[in-house]
């Protein structure tokens, strides 16, 4: 696994508004050593070419961290003049921001370090003095040149070609003032957990990529030896931390409030405040400092504290405009918007930056200055991988995509939502289970679970009782909704000794068992089933419509007594069609009128011929009036 570089400082302090601590790079073939600061905003490199010491003396290039000549890199493949496109926001001079681009080796370290080098690396040489030195960029984003041609920063290309962990930095400006000049430290894919004090605080990414890297900055409280700790900021401002410049940019108001606090004053001409020999010594004696109190919105949250002592106020300018001369100064500007609101280099000299671009976030944290402290390099591992190390606890507790309390408090309340709708469901499916095996053993028939066929919501069931014709005029007349033909087909329904059976149909039938085949009559109510030819089998289940449940006493005595072989019972025209899935949903038709009586001549009894209405005395009767007439004629 790629671990995290840590890049070489230069050991010199450089810079006409610093001094501040740089680091060392190589650009071109054969190698050109340069020093530069670190931008935590672009993602290209930039260098100072002749251009920017014309007519400025030879010191001008050294003062400048070295001129980096393209004519002599054999490596060089030059693009273009395009603007740098930063900054534009703080109106530094009327100065054209522009940079020659181009293409080149860029390596780390002085000739013989090892550091990594590689190819084909976005350069832009620039000019302007708003600039003084170059800068290395730590921005991961393209260099777009059109909308057809860009070019990887130099961040993404350490990690897509595995010489870093993931796209991620730590940064600290170094402080000339503390023990024997602590350079700064940048450490590429991790960083350096020996050089600061780890917090629990973690900042989201603002949604501009051009700012970044802001934080809410809720109070500047100022104290010292002799006067009440006061707060110098009436309100909490968002403001950007941005190391490519060197001031503090604040609010006019907060502005006042340092004048007051530190007994500086605002030179108008050179929009800067300057500081004499004798203002600098009081503020040394009465140990003044300030600290920023910084969170992710300008008021409540999670804060950190970042106190900057007044010897980090305390630098020197060689400006251009001061005429050669160097200058005490007081690095607080002031701001016409809030687009100005900045925290530079002078704010990063106490505090130390980790941006983790994969996860969108970054920490700030109190600078430490340890004498002969030996570097502690944490990889921040990539989000496709590992869940990185984090500051709090370099040696395992996670800071940088860490989850905010507010998604672990969402992610603790869904996963019990959850869990009750599980038991929920689980108890819903537990109890419909058991109602179902209690309907189940409850069922007195075992035809399943059909509230007709049990307890009090038993549809009345219409029963033809004579087989001499006379229907039960009672029951014929009830009705109920679930025989309601506009509803549904009429349902029949005859008990048994295994049951009540339902059959549906587009009229009612009545069906007789014979010997040979089964004989079907119509009726004017419902169905009525004659008993099988085998009526002491009725264990069995028939498969017709079961045993008849009245029977009268002339075909019970008929059946016991013992005769000759009864014979075939006549056979009547079926009018009804047999059942089938067609005639279960037709609609019910008008009964059929009976056939026509036979006369007393047909029947060769003239008494049948006073009483025309056969249908009263039953077919049972006539079939046995068949059989006494057949013996008396033999």
């Amino acid at each position: 696994m790629a671990k995290p570089i840590s890049v070489e400082p230069s050991q010199g302090w450089d810079g006409d508004d610093g001094p501040w601590s740089t680091f060392v790079i190589r650009v071109g073939n054969p190698p050109q050593p340069l020093r530069v600061l670190a931008s935590t905003t672009v993602p290209e490199t930039w260098v100072v070419i002749a251009q920017g010491c014309q007519n400025d003396g030879l010191a001008c290039g050294a003062e400048r961290g070295t001129l980096y000549n393209p004519g002599g890199s054999t490596t060089w493949r030059y693009k273009g003049l395009f603007g740098l496109g930063v900054e534009t926001n703080l109106d530094y001079s009327d100065d054209p921001h522009n940079g020659e681009y181009g293409h080149d080796t860029l390596a780390l370290g002085y000739n013989g370090s090892g550091g990594v080098s590689l190819d084909q690396q976005v350069i832009a040489g620039i000019a302007t003095k708003d600039f003084f030195l170059g800068s290395l960029g730590l921005a991961p984003w393209p260099v777009n040149f059109s909308l057809t041609d860009s070019s990887p920063s130099y961040l993404s290309s350490l990690k897509n070609q595995s010489k870093i962990p993931s796209l991620s930095f730590g940064y600290s400006a170094g402080a000339p003032y503390r023990l024997k000049k602590v350079d700064g430290t940048l450490t590429l894919g991790g960083y350096d957990a020996a050089r600061f004090t780890p917090n629990e605080v973690s900042f989201s990414f603002a949604s501009d990529i051009s700012r970044n890297l802001v934080v809410g900055l809720q109070s500047i409280e100022f104290s010292d030896s002799k006067q009440e700790p006061k707060n110098l900021l009436s309100e909490g401002i968002l403001t950007f931390v941005d190391s490519t410049v060197p001031h503090i940019w604040l609010p006019v108001s907060a502005c006042t409030a340092f004048e007051d606090a530190f007994g500086i004053e605002y030179n108008q001409q050179s929009d800067l405040y300057f500081v004499n020999d004798t203002l600098h010594d009081s503020l040394l004696t009465q140990n003044a400092s300030v600290t920023l109190v910084i969170g992710n919105d300008v008021r409540g949250g999670d804060t950190v504290s970042i106190t900057l002592p007044y010897l980090s106020f305390d630098l020197e300018a060689s400006y251009e405009s001061l005429n050669g001369t160097t200058q005490r100064y007081f690095p607080l500007r002031r701001a016409a918007n809030d687009t100005q609101y900045t925290l530079g280099r002078t704010f990063l000299q106490e505090a130390y930056l980790i941006v983790d671009f994969e996860r969108s976030n970054f920490s700030i944290s109190q600078a430490t200055f340890v004498e002969n402290a030996e570097q502690n390099l944490v990889p921040i591992l990539s989000k496709d991988g590992t869940i990185p190390i984090t500051p709090e606890n370099p040696q395992a507790k996670p800071t940088h995509g860490k989850l905010s309390n507010a998604v672990l408090a969402s992610i603790v309340a869904s996963v019990i939502i959850i869990l009750v709708i599980a038991a929920a469901v689980f108890a819903i499916r537990r109890r419909r289970a058991h109602n179902a095996k209690k309907t189940n053993v409850e069922e007195p028939y075992g035809w399943g679970s059909k509230p007709e066929l049990h307890g009090q919501d038993k549809p009345f069931v219409s029963e033809l009782y004579s087989p001499h014709g006379e229907a039960d005029s009672r029951e014929a007349s009830k009705t109920t909704p679930e025989l309601d033909v506009t509803t549904k087909p009429p349902l029949a329904e005859i008990e048994g000794s295994h049951g009540g059976v339902e059959m549906e149909g587009t009229r009612c039938r009545a069906e007789m068992d014979g010997s040979n085949a089964p004989v079907e009559l119509e009726a004017g109510h419902c169905p009525v089933a004659l008993p099988s030819p085998d009526p002491g089998n009725s264990d069995v289940p028939s498969p017709r419509l079961g045993l008849i449940k009245s029977l009268s006493p002339a075909v019970e005595e008929k059946r016991l007594e013992p005769s000759s072989p009864e014979p075939p019972e006549p056979s009547i025209p079926r009018s009804s069609p047999s059942l089938s899935t067609t005639s279960l949903t037709s609609p019910v038709p008008p009964p059929r009128p009976p056939p026509p009586p036979p006369s007393g001549a047909e029947t060769g009894n003239p008494e049948e011929s006073k009483n025309p209405d056969w249908r009263k005395r039953g077919w049972v009767k006539i079939a046995m009036r068949w059989r006494k007439e057949g013996t008396s004629s033999s």
